[in-house]
């Protein structure tokens, strides 16, 4: 019997996972970026706040790692919904948002986040829905069942 293929998966990226793949390559985040039956989305804004982040607390060296990973994503550029973010920051803090609302917009299988405490709860569930909120480990254990 032939072997049915699984449509590809889109993930969109938090900046925490960015951030950490990006430091250390051996983790679950890095791991996420050797995934063929992924598609990985990041938008400006994650972009921004990454890259930000990695020339402030990284070493130099960092900044081609962060640029390797970023080749290897799709960048999700969406006219902005100032809708749809005043309606995400009723589910998680005002600074967390943008990214809230970038992950509903992009129509994502999965948002993929190390921000436990503000992404992964029955509200930011309720507002993604159909989209799942989770952390690496947790995508690539749904993703090997």
């Amino acid at each position: 019997m032939a072997k049915r293929r699984q449509a590809v998966k889109t993930v969109f990226v938090d900046s925490s996972v960015l951030f950490t793949a990006t430091n250390s390559p051996t983790g679950g985040s890095a791991k996420l970026f050797t995934i063929k039956e992924i598609k990985l989305l990041v938008s400006p804004w994650v972009l921004t706040e990454t890259e930000r982040n990695v020339r402030a607390k990284l070493h130099e060296y960092h900044l081609e790692r962060f640029f390797n990973l970023v080749g290897q994503t799709q960048i999700f550029k969406a006219q902005f919904d100032i809708k749809l973010l005043q309606k995400a920051q009723r589910f998680i803090a005002q600074k967390d948002a943008v990214i809230l609302a970038e992950a509903k917009l992009s129509k994502s299988d999965f948002l993929v986040t190390l921000d436990r405490k503000d992404f992964l709860n029955e509200k930011v569930a309720k507002f993604l829905k159909p989209a799942i909120a989770l952390t690496p480990k947790d995508l690539i254990s749904e993703l090997t069942l």
